[in-house]
């Protein structure tokens, strides 16, 4: 069965890694959407609404992750999908601010694809 993962992040680089690193998951096959900042994921959610799991960056322009979150998570249609975080942010206030914002998790970035699958697995299973 396919799964969508929509990737929210604005640096196109990373875009590319992660995209990688989802094609190179054994577990279920996964399709990768992307966008680069938060208004960008709301309007790909609403092409995608059946979308699995968003990694969703938490410093972006235009709206930033926390926002992007508090939109998802008012939205009937779509505040049930996972949310992970991904930041350069580590401290453990950070963490805890976006877990308390209803994300599932949280990835420190840099990651490694191992981490993202081990992250996959707690997941989407």
């Amino acid at each position: 069965m396919k799964k969508k993962v929509l990737v929210v992040d604005d640096s196109l680089l990373l875009h590319r890694m992660y995209e990688l690193a989802l094609r190179s998951y054994r577990r279920f096959v996964l399709e990768p959407l992307f966008a680069v900042n938060g208004l960008e994921a709301l309007d790909r959610l609403a092409e995608h609404p059946d979308t699995s799991l968003v990694l969703l960056d938490v410093n972006m322009p235009a709206m930033t992750g926390l926002e992007c979150l508090e939109r998802l998570r008012a939205e009937p249609a779509l505040c049930e999908i996972p949310v992970v975080l991904q930041s350069t942010e580590d401290q453990l206030s950070d963490i805890q601010r976006g877990l308390s914002a209803g994300a599932r998790g949280y990835l420190t970035k840099p990651f490694s694809p191992a981490q993202l699958h081990q992250l996959l697995d707690s997941i989407l299973s």
